[in-house]
């Protein structure tokens, strides 16, 4: 059988021009430039935002972490009631960790008893220096930057910061 006149090559072995595969080259690139730019754009880091806390640090006790709460809206407008835990070393200086388990975004506690925090999501638990002492947590507790001056203490906290998890039985 004999193919229609017009149609009797093979188009996949039909040469492209160069010039036309130069077009189709150009228009790619300039399609996935202008997708990679809103790509990068959405993983652009969020600007953190600054909380006041209502604390003291004067008032706080030595090597007991103290759980600060706090409310805040974060970049999207989400209205936000979270804490950071505080901790005071013997030589007055202060080290905020975020609320947020590092393995599920669980909110943890502090166990006096076992001096240790805990998230009951998965069995987490974190020393007093945030790093990891069992369960799945892939790393050590986050730290939130903070300013204490004249007795007052600013964390920057995450621009897209959310609540954490509630962690039953935490």
């Amino acid at each position: 059988m004999t193919a229609p006149p017009g149609l009797d090559h093979d188009p996949l072995s039909t040469p492209i021009p160069r010039r036309r595969m130069l077009l189709f080259m150009g228009a790619a690139v300039l399609a996935s430039g202008s997708g990679l730019g809103v790509l990068l754009a959405g993983c652009a880091p969020v600007a953190p935002v600054t909380v006041t806390l209502q604390l003291n640090p004067s008032s706080m006790p030595s090597g007991m972490p103290v759980e600060v709460p706090f409310s805040m809206t974060n970049a999207s407008g989400v209205a936000v009631q979270s804490s950071v835990w505080l901790l005071k070393a013997t030589d007055g200086s202060l080290t905020a960790y975020d609320p947020r388990c590092t393995h599920a975004l669980c909110r943890y506690k502090w166990v006096a008893a076992e001096a240790k925090f805990r998230c009951n999501c998965h069995g987490g638990e974190f020393a007093l220096d945030g790093a990891v002492l069992a369960g799945p947590p892939p790393r050590p507790l986050n730290r939130v930057p903070l300013k204490a001056t004249g007795g007052v203490v600013a964390v920057d906290v995450p621009g897209d910061f959310v609540s954490p998890k509630e962690s039953l039985g935490a």
